[in-house]
């Protein structure tokens, strides 16, 4: 069984984690003993197997949302978990039903529609609409796979039709500007992001021990509990002199100083995407094949690079 220790200021206490039928579930760490956690984690296996298997083959939208976020939260950004806590408590109070079973397309559209509505008196286009119908569609469609609910997905509805604007990627004069009033290691930190079109976060975690002469090995997570995966790019210009130990930059959490910098000097804001933004722009203008773009941005498919490089206009170096 998944018990797991984890010592706290009252001491050490137990937790449990674990998935089952597909559902991942977990625990507060409250348990006195490992007998004490297990014996509650095959209490939330019965309920589990319970629910997914019960006579009926229905389940309470409210209690279809909760376990989809406790899945979530275990396996997912804190911003995706909280997009989907929004839209869930949307549909519960647009709805008055209270059993998936209940749902209809009918439904589905009427909700949609009427956020649509509500989005457009406020002068705001459809981006959320379809944030709203990816995320109660994957909702529903968990009650239809492992609920075994008999319906067909209430949500399968054609994405509404948005104004699709290209990225804003700043100019060299604004990105000098922003540098001008940096200190040498934000400096640094803008320089290295806009060589390598890395993710901010992937800077961040760069430790010199993964810099290997001319390369450099980059670590990103593709989802909250998901492995790291390496890509070796170049070692960009602005690490070509720099020696130390441990890790390359001293930030911890995500560095906000770009996007305040440039409020501060009254010019459009952007933010480390954009550098990334720019970088692929360049990228494409000098010829760099898709495969090599696709590698250097660390996409898992040229797909996504593709509907990438049709939002940015391309930019000079």
């Amino acid at each position: 069984m998944p018990c797991y220790q984890r010592k706290i200021k009252k001491g050490v206490r137990w937790f449990y984690k674990g998935s089952y039928l597909r559902q991942n579930y977990h625990s507060k760490a409250i348990y006195l003993t490992k007998k004490e956690c297990a014996t509650a984690e095959r209490a939330k296996i019965n309920e589990l197997d319970k629910k997914a298997r019960s006579i009926n083959g229905d389940i309470g939208i409210k209690d279809l949302f909760n376990q989809r976020l406790d899945n979530i939260q275990t396996n997912k950004s804190k911003k995706y978990y909280e997009e989907n806590r929004r839209f869930f408590q949307m549909f519960l109070d647009f709805t008055k039903k209270q059993m998936v079973s209940e749902i209809s397309k009918a439904d589905g559209y009427k909700f949609v529609n009427q956020f649509s509505a509500d989005l457009k008196k406020e002068g705001k286009d459809n981006f959320k609409v379809n944030a709203a119908i990816r995320v109660l569609k994957a909702a529903f469609n968990e009650a239809i796979d492992i609920h075994e609910v008999n319906m067909r997905n209430p949500f399968k509805i054609k994405f509404f039709p948005v104004k699709i604007q290209t990225k804003h990627i700043p100019s060299q004069a604004d990105i000098d500007k922003v540098k001008k009033i940096s200190n040498p290691e934000q400096r640094l930190l803008i320089d290295f992001v806009d060589q390598t079109a890395c993710r901010i976060m992937e800077a961040i975690r760069l430790d010199f021990e993964e810099i290997n002469g001319e390369q450099l090995t980059l670590y990103t997570r593709k989802s909250k509990n998901s492995n790291f995966t390496p890509r070796i790019i170049p070692l960009p210009d602005c690490l070509k002199n720099v020696k130390g130990t441990g890790k390359v930059f001293s930030w911890t959490d995500y560095p906000h100083f770009v996007g305040e910098k440039a409020k501060s000097l009254k010019i459009k804001r952007w933010n480390w995407h954009s550098l990334r933004h720019r970088r692929a722009s360049i990228w494409a203008n000098n010829g760099m094949s898709l495969i090599e773009l696709q590698y250097r941005l660390g996409h898992s498919n040229m797909e996504t690079t593709q509907k990438y490089l049709q939002l940015l206009g391309f930019t000079k170096s």
